[in-house]
């Protein structure tokens, strides 16, 4: 499609400073006002010619530029969390355009460069200028912010981009998820899920309950300060802690008893072998902020009817184009045959209990900490919180988590 189809997006020249390559104007698209071109030439057009990509990428692949005005927006949420379905619902405008396939960058400056070749000749294809430009580029990568090679990209290269970041309760994330691996055909997934319960290990496909800790992800992010106990407390997963290290210590007694042991030698064994942690949440701690501008939405926003229609404006407000370009939401459903029903069996109790205690957590931590930071943003306020309250209550046995 040509550009001469598209609307133009006008800005202030005094809100567009070339040198600070401020690309993300949000004014950009909002000054429609012929009248005033005339009478004011601050509020002409600038029109900022795209580089050639020389000018970007040296012959060895080395980023010698500011590349971050190739990438408007990305979709990075957790794996299933809608990802697929909202890449190509925003590939249905033509004023959008997202690769057809997950595209991450892993590898710097290998990832980068390849994503810069390509996204340049994507500019060239739709005749984008540098700035403003009538189509918004986008990519899906989820579970950017398990890795910190990914974190560091978007740091070092893209402190503009847009995120868009999809949740879910745990509980049914982690059950989608391990369904998902099996219905892929990988192999090694044991059935009983406590076997799965907390770091993943390498065996089984990013598969564990560590990775429904969302909160402690986001925290790479580095939005919210802390430094509180309180705070520390929920990305640690610290408030379980007594608990747990009580059940294992009248284990160890109720052993100690049916064994005959003498105190000290329990005593021995306790030092030998202290209680395992599961929440190693520390390593997801990072206190760098980035830039970035993150939108939040949840998966039942996109199946729920009355959210629909509220969620397709929201992201069309946040990504500047608009919404009357995008069609209304189809409800669908999967119907791909279920390995697990986590809500039935003994063999999965222990993970459910750890994952609704991650989504406990998550809940206060979104809502007092992330969310309130003036960079965060979420579809449809008043839908998303009542789903997060969700997050504290066990939905297979409807019991909230103390």
């Amino acid at each position: 499609s040509s550009s001469s189809s598209r609307p133009t997006f006008r800005i202030k020249q005094a809100d567009y400073n070339i040198l600070n390559n401020n690309t993300n104007n949000e004014e950009a698209n909002s000054n429609n006002d012929d009248d005033d071109d005339d009478e004011n030439i601050s509020n002409t057009t600038i029109v900022v010619p795209l580089p050639p990509l020389a000018d970007l990428l040296s012959p060895n692949g080395t980023i010698i530029s500011d590349v971050s005005f190739l990438l408007d927006f990305a979709i990075i949420a957790f794996p299933k969390t809608g990802t697929t379905f909202l890449k190509d619902y925003l590939n249905r405008t033509n004023e959008i355009h997202l690769h057809k396939s997950e595209l991450c960058m892993k590898r710097d400056p290998i990832d980068v460069a390849d994503f810069v070749r390509k996204y340049h000749a994507l500019h060239l294809a739709y005749e984008q200028p540098r700035h403003p430009k009538t189509v918004r580029f986008g990519i899906k990568c989820p579970g950017t912010f398990y890795r910190t090679e990914d974190v560091h990209v978007y740091r070092k290269y893209f402190p503009r981009t847009k995120f868009i970041v999809g949740l879910r309760h745990p509980i049914s994330w982690f059950e989608s998820f391990y369904n998902y691996q099996r219905y892929r055909n990988v192999s090694g997934l044991p059935r009983d899920t406590s076997q799965l319960v907390g770091r993943c290990d390498g065996r089984h496909f990013h598969v564990c309950t560590d990775r429904g800790r969302f909160h402690a992800a986001l925290a790479r992010l580095g939005k919210t300060p802390m430094r509180e106990e309180v705070e520390l407390d929920l990305l640690l997963g610290r408030r379980y802690e007594d608990r747990q290290i009580q059940q294992q210590q009248q284990q160890q007694q109720h052993h100690q008893r049916e064994s005959d042991r003498k105190t000290n030698t329990t005593r021995q064994h306790s030092e030998k072998h202290p209680p395992k942690k599961r929440r190693g949440g520390g390593r997801h701690l990072n206190q760098n902020e980035l830039p970035n501008r993150v939108l939040l939405y949840q998966v039942n926003q996109i199946h729920d009817r009355r959210t629909r229609k509220e969620l397709s404006i929201d992201v069309a407000r946040y990504l500047n184009v608009r919404a009357s370009s995008l069609p209304p939401i189809a409800s669908y459903e999967q119907t791909k045959a279920r390995a697990i029903d986590i809500c039935r069996g003994d063999e999965h109790e222990e993970a459910r209990r750890v994952l609704a205690e991650h989504g406990a957590d998550a809940r206060v931590w979104i809502r007092e900490y992330f969310s309130k930071h003036p960079s965060v943003s979420v579809v449809e306020s008043r839908s998303f919180h009542r789903i997060l309250d969700g997050w504290g209550i066990d939905p297979c046995w409807n019991t909230t988590v103390a």
